[in-house]
């Protein structure tokens, strides 16, 4: 115990005194209720005369990451019209788990786009994204792993929404390491292309703090239910796999799971 200690005394010590409240609190209810998830869950409620503690994150690129260097791919223009009306997408919509290979670049690029692209400007210069974001801080980012796409060859990719293209990380067929990273889900190594969608903690931490945690996964729903929406209105198949191992899926991002965090897995293909 003595190294625990140590730690959580050294927590204590960077901690403003009010959220040491909220971490008694949160300990207590860990301990009643054997979750200790509990403690965030305290760390992280709003209160008349709590407003959560800061964090210090390291620097972080503004709105969307880049890879300087890495080869870039343009994607088509998105679908705009798909004679699917949105209030049909929303009651048609089911998590499908067969696909159908392949699926074309520009099905693949829609739902790039409308997961989190940018459709405008905001009065103080920063993008519009299609989905909402708590203080427009726009922490999720896209990557694919493609094996059946046309016009594009099999390998690992990051989505640049500014310039709604593909940058290439990694080259190489990835669907059965993504399987077995999923806890051997089969459905994940048969699809076509899976979208992988992050949150870069750091960005939203900057301005939120401790709040920041249930903030990202808000905003990553959002994107998950445009991915959901866009599959259904141009005809393809999704589901949104939340089960993987983290530390795996990091490595092969090359991501430090800490201050960008893997949340969802996407497979998308073709109906049967």
């Amino acid at each position: 115990m003595g190294a625990l200690e140590s730690l959580f005394r050294k927590l204590l010590s960077v901690m403003p005194y009010q959220a040491r409240e909220r971490l008694e609190l949160g300990l207590e209810d860990a301990l009643a209720t054997g979750d200790p998830a509990m403690v965030y869950h305290r760390l992280s409620e709003l209160d008349t005369n709590y407003y959560g503690g800061d964090l210090r994150p390291p620097d972080v690129e503004e709105y969307y990451k880049s890879y300087p260097g890495k080869p870039r791919i343009p994607l088509p223009p998105p679908v705009k019209a798909s004679g699917v009306d949105a209030l049909e997408a929303i009651t048609r919509r089911r998590s499908r788990r067969s696909y159908v290979s392949p699926i074309g670049l520009r099905e693949l690029g829609s739902i790039l786009y409308y997961a989190v692209g940018v459709t405008g400007r905001a009065w103080w210069g920063g993008p519009k994204r299609t989905y909402p974001s708590a203080g427009a801080l726009q922490p999720v980012e896209a990557y694919v792993s493609a094996s059946h796409v046309e016009g594009l060859g099999p390998g690992l990719y990051h989505y640049h929404p500014p310039t709604h293209s593909l940058e290439t990380l990694k080259k190489g067929n990835y669907s059965r390491t993504l399987e077995r990273i999923a806890l051997d889900q089969e459905h994940v190594g048969e699809a076509p292309a899976v979208v992988i969608l992050t949150a870069v903690y750091a960005r939203t931490a900057s301005k939120y703090g401790y709040r920041s945690y249930r903030y990202i996964h808000w905003d990553t729903g959002f994107a998950g239910e445009n991915i959901y929406l866009a599959a259904e209105a141009l005809g393809l198949a999704t589901v949104a796999v939340g089960a993987f191992y983290d530390r795996q899926l990091c490595r092969l991002l090359d991501i430090d799971c800490t201050w960008e965090i893997p949340m969802l897995l996407f497979p998308i293909g073709r109906r049967p």
